[in-house]
């Protein structure tokens, strides 16, 4: 009899009769270093056969294998050895046989590895922490709504002008200078120190835990991806790391990293990739084939990710897995949050499991969990679960949020359909649509209803689809002038950041986003050249004044505790008033008798041309005129029934107590 077919081993995986008897509780997968013994286990109940290689180094090309041992498999499911010698730096991987066939794999629980990742290692976590990594943390309200900022490790540093030194451009250590400045002249702030002015709460990291789109084996700067090409979930990425080829070095510099961050008093969020691998040869098929896939019921496997495989989250161990190395990267790493791409890909009692997981670490309600509320196809998700896409976001737990891309969408236009407008580069018949997104969809009328403010994102870009400016380039310029200043483009952004800044919801946005990022056009480049993907600090600086209009945005919506809570019931104390077409005007109040302002009043309007709106009598004062923002209020604080509104763009206006 031959081997079994993808199709055969799911219709045994899917019993309930496999998961009762193979299910394994334990937390002790991987490797377990004692003080005179290191224990390996590995989770492989269909396994006739299991051995563990050691080497001596983590390179696979190199022949330096020390020996080969047997394991011997302790009760239904896992396979055990204890080798009486600390094996402390030690690389190893496993070889399993199933079904006659024999594979060569690294661990499944691995948490340090060699260069590219095909040889695990036995690491001592002590031994990578930086001076002062015990007393490391950062504290966040986790009632408070965030403002996150999406960085890219490479794309930070990667320019000269970003001022960091060439050994560190690029990588982890980038985050830890301090006191970068604009080719390291001394005066325009680059990198850490330009965020610590910026306002924002928390930086999202693109992928960084170790992936297999980049050969760590090579030493030129040239290579680029994303990152959403996951081998080694739970080891950071090396490729960031001074050296690749130690495993202690990307561990170390990846705390280095976010100890640094902070000190500086923002919050680390991982951009992490359950949903599918690097590619389906991984270390989960070589060692359980096919039980951490889903298969379509004609074999073939099943391909919601568009990357040629779907990891199977409802199934137990997979489930499990997940859950553990969220939370291992939440303790070992000091994560302040997640983001889950794909996440309509997952069943929603795997997301609400993992949130309850969570909340039980110590600090653990503080940590932000949220993700993309769809998939890129249909997936052969087991019958009787429920996908975690944005239909289904009342069954989410409260504080799950989700991507909001009607919000996106309905502000700036298609992210398929490059001229196609939206509010505020064109389109028409979106009042609506607006109103819905300033309260963050919780009205229903999306299709959907979330709990509160708190479960939806709002953007207007991110690292995929084209960035901001160049999605209005393409709509407001016959002939897109990407690399340009045009002042219509400009003030179209301002537009847009002053409708996510002033809207419920947590907000997020891409780095550069404030001062004109383009990527010239290319809405996919996951794995275009460096440079084009690179922040141009430079071309940040030539739009300062774009860049100084969303810090104000950031620093109004900072200092209005309205816009700060996630409770539910915050949109019923938004009040719409009446306005004329191309417009939409609202006011909500504090929710401190601290603020400085009684009510906000915010008006978005296309029109171009100044004109009187009548609003209800109130004593305004003005803190943003649609191009700027006011360092002091302006205009007289005298009870009135109308507001002057100069131009197209965002009005706001504070009333006095």
């Amino acid at each position: 009899m031959g081997a079994k077919t993808p199709l055969e081993w799911k219709h045994i995986f899917e019993t309930e009769a496999f998961e009762a008897k193979y299910a394994y509780a334990g937390k002790d997968l991987g490797v377990t270093l004692g003080e005179g013994e290191t224990t390996f286990k590995v989770w492989a109940p269909t396994a006739g056969a299991v051995s563990l290689n050691l080497y001596q180094s983590g390179d696979e090309k190199a022949e330096d294998q020390i020996c080969t041992i047997p394991m011997e498999k302790e009760g239904s499911s896992v396979w055990e050895i204890s080798v009486r010698e600390n094996l402390k730096n030690r690389y190893y991987t496993y070889t399993v046989t199933v079904d006659g066939e024999t594979h060569k794999t690294q661990d499944v629980y691995a948490r340090a590895c060699g260069v590219n990742g095909k040889r695990s290692m036995v690491v001592d976590l002590a031994d990578t922490n930086p001076k002062g990594w015990q007393e490391d943390a950062y504290v966040y309200d986790e009632a408070l709504l965030p403002v996150i900022y999406e960085v890219h490790v490479k794309d930070f540093s990667y320019a000269e002008s970003s001022g960091i030194p060439k050994m560190y451009r690029g990588k982890y250590k980038a985050f830890t200078v301090e006191d970068s400045t604009l080719y390291g002249k001394g005066e325009k702030r680059t990198c850490l120190s330009y965020l610590k002015e910026l306002g924002i709460t928390h930086v999202h990291l693109l992928p960084c835990y170790d992936f297999g789109s980049v050969d760590e084996s090579k030493e030129e700067d040239s290579q680029f991806n994303w990152g959403y090409d996951p081998v080694n979930y739970n080891v950071p990425e090396g490729s960031y790391a001074t050296d690749a080829r130690d495993g202690r070095v990307r561990i170390k510099e990846f705390k280095e990293m976010v100890m640094a961050l902070h000190r500086a008093g923002i919050g680390v969020i991982m951009d992490v990739v359950y949903n599918h691998t690097f590619a389906l040869d991984s270390c989960f098929q070589r060692t359980v084939p096919y039980y951490y896939y889903r298969v379509n019921e004609d074999g073939s496997l099943s391909n919601g990710s568009a990357c040629g495989n779907d990891t199977a989250s409802e199934r137990v161990m997979f489930r499990r897995y997940m859950i553990d190395s969220v939370c291992y990267w939440a303790k070992e790493y000091h994560i302040d949050g997640f983001r889950f791409d794909l996440m309509g890909l997952h069943d929603v009692e795997t997301m609400n499991e993992i949130r309850r997981a969570l909340d039980e670490l110590p600090g653990g309600r503080h940590i932000l969990m949220y993700g993309e509320p769809w998939a890129a196809a249909d997936t052969a998700m087991k019958a009787g679960a429920v996908p975690a896409v944005k239909k289904n976001v009342e069954q989410l737990h409260e504080r799950i949020a989700i991507f909001n891309d009607d919000t996106r969408d309905t502000v700036k236009g298609s992210v398929v359909k490059d001229t196609e407008p939206g509010f505020v580069n064109g389109g028409v018949d979106l009042e609506s649509r607006i109103c819905s997104g300033v309260l963050a969809w919780c009205d229903g009328k999306g299709g959907y209803h979330p709990k509160s403010p708190g479960q939806t994102i709002s953007y207007v870009s991110a690292h995929d689809n084209w960035t901001l400016w160049d999605k209005l380039c393409y709509t407001l310029q016959k002939k897109p002038d990407f690399a340009g200043s045009d002042e219509r483009i400009i003030q179209a952004c301002r537009f847009a950041c002053g409708i996510i800044m002033t809207s419920l919801g947590a907000v997020f946005m891409q780095a550069g986003e404030e001062a004109g990022r383009t990527k010239c056009g290319i809405g996919d480049s996951y794995n275009s050249s460096p440079e084009l993907n690179a922040l141009d600090w430079e071309r940040m600086y030539r739009l300062e004044g774009l860049m100084e209009y969303y810090r104000g945005m950031l620093s109004i919506r900072k200092n209005f505790s309205g816009y700060w809570r996630r409770d539910g019931k915050m949109p019923d104390a938004v009040r719409f008033h009446h306005c004329q077409k191309g417009c939409v005007a609202f006011s909500f109040g504090a929710w401190s008798r601290d603020d400085r302002w009684q009510r906000l009043w915010v008006v978005y309007s296309t029109r171009e041309t100044p004109y009187r709106l009548t609003l209800p009598k109130a004593k305004r004062m003005l803190l943003a005129d649609g191009k700027s923002v006011l360092s002091q209020p302006a205009g007289e604080a005298d009870e009135k029934d109308y507001v002057q509104i100069e131009t197209a763009g965002v009005t706001v206006f504070g009333e006095l107590w």
